[in-house]
Formats: C-alpha cells, structure tokens, sequence
C-alpha cells in the first residue's frame, strides 16, 4: 500500500481520537466556543458514518473485554467457593476423586438439556478414568423441580443416588410427584423413607447450599458446567469435552 494511502486512513483516526479527547478534558473543554465545539463534533459525526465499522469493531472489543473480566471474575469466585462446591456433604461426586480433572454440573431434573447432556458425562466418566464429577441440583424450573432435586438428595442414604439420577433424567415428560415416586419405586428405593428423608432439614439444607453457591457463582442456566476453573454455560457434547480437557491438561 503506497505511503499516502496509509495516511489516508490513520490521519483522520489519530484526529478523532484527539478530537475527542480534548472535548472530554476538563482543562480543554473551555478553550473551544460553541462554534468550534460544534466543528469538531460534525468532523467525529462525519468520520462515523463513512467508516461505520470502527462502532462495530469497537463495539466487539468492549464485549472481548467484558467477557475476560467476567471470566477472571467467575475463576476468583471459584477459588473462593471450592468448599461448597467440592464437599461432599452438600453433592453426589463419582469418578476419580483424585483425578487431575474435576467437573461439575449445575442441573435441573426437568430440564431437556440437562436430559440430553446425561449421555456424555456418563460416556466421560466410562472413557476418562482420571476425572472427577460433581453433580449439583440446581432446580430453576419450578416447585416440581425442587421436589425431585430434593428426592434425588435423599436418595443418598438408601446408596441409590447415582440410579435414581439417571431414572429422573432418562423418564419421559415432566418430573412430577407421580414420576418421584414411581421412578423411586422402580430403582428399588423405599418410598416411604424416600419422602421422610426429603421433608427433613438436612435434605433441605444440601439442597439449599447448592442453591447458595450457584448463586455466588452467578449460574443462571441449566446445565452449567466447570470444568476445573471454567464455566461452560451450555451443553457441551462428548467429543467437546474431550478436547476441553485436553486442553486443560495441557496448560496445567
């Protein structure tokens, strides 16, 4: 590109940007009349709809920045919270506990996605014997949803959570109090124990630190994933997940 052309294009940029700046300066604001202020407003509006594509790119670079300042938020607010979202007092955890690879899924039993996402984890738990997964009722979808989440709980004293889980997200249709009950019934679990353990404070209190910490961490969807220090908002299918953690496993 010929030298004059260059300047072309920088010379009118490199003039909007002081342009700018000096209108902005407190201490050169009341240099300039009204005329002028005016002038140089015109030039900035000018340059602005010949070369719309600077809003655009702008406007691209302030959502680059956004999300990284969001990220390194989500990645401080993981560190902070490793407790809550580990303990296994408060969540089911299977896979390798010591693995290099920790994941975990924020979910509801009555959303479809969540539905769809069961395949992969359990395939990733089969294939990956180095990972770790944390499952967390996080029941955004209605009373319906809490009940099961609640359910699913309780189902750890009777040693049936890991089966129960998979029965709620594999049924067909909405997960209601007649589905809790039948799914309980047919992975052999004690219904009646089932609902005296979901009616109990300490259910109701695992229940409510996965809430807490979902919150602090901003989760406003189901599912969502962490996969060590990244939250991934969406469902992520098999092959996504592996190449995720290669990734990961290669940075560490």
């Amino acid at each position: 590109m010929p030298f004059f052309s260059i300047n072309k294009i920088f010379l009118p940029l490199a003039t909007l940007c002081l342009s700018v700046s000096l209108i902005a300066a407190p201490g050169f604001a009341k240099s300039f009349d009204e005329a002028e202020t005016n002038a140089i407003e015109q030039v900035v509006k000018d340059y602005l709809l010949k070369n719309p594509e600077i809003i655009r790119e702008a406007l691209q670079e302030l959502e680059r920045r956004t999300a990284e300042i969001e990220k390194q938020r989500q990645k401080t607010l993981i560190s902070e919270n490793k407790a809550l979202l580990l303990d296994e007092k408060y969540s089911f955890s299977t896979g390798n506990k010591k693995g290099d690879i920790t994941v975990v899924e924020f979910f509801d039993y009555n959303c479809p996605y969540c539905r769809q996402a069961l395949k992969d984890i359990v395939k990733l738990l089969d294939e990956d014997k180095n990972v770790h997964v944390v499952l967390k009722e996080y029941p955004i979808l209605g009373e319906a949803s809490q009940k099961a989440s609640l359910a699913a709980l309780a189902a750890r004293k009777q040693g049936k959570y890991m089966e129960y889980h998979q029965a709620l997200l594999n049924a067909k249709g909405r997960i209601n109090d007649k589905a809790i009950e039948d799914i309980a019934k047919q992975v052999a679990l004690d219904v009646k124990k089932l609902k005296k353990d979901m009616a109990s404070d300490e259910v109701k209190g695992e229940l409510q630190k996965n809430i807490d910490v979902g919150i602090k961490l901003g989760i406003n969807g189901t599912p969502t994933f962490i996969f060590n220090d990244q939250v991934i908002p969406q469902v992520l299918p098999f092959d996504a997940m592996k190449s995720l953690i290669a990734k990961i496993r290669k940075a560490s």
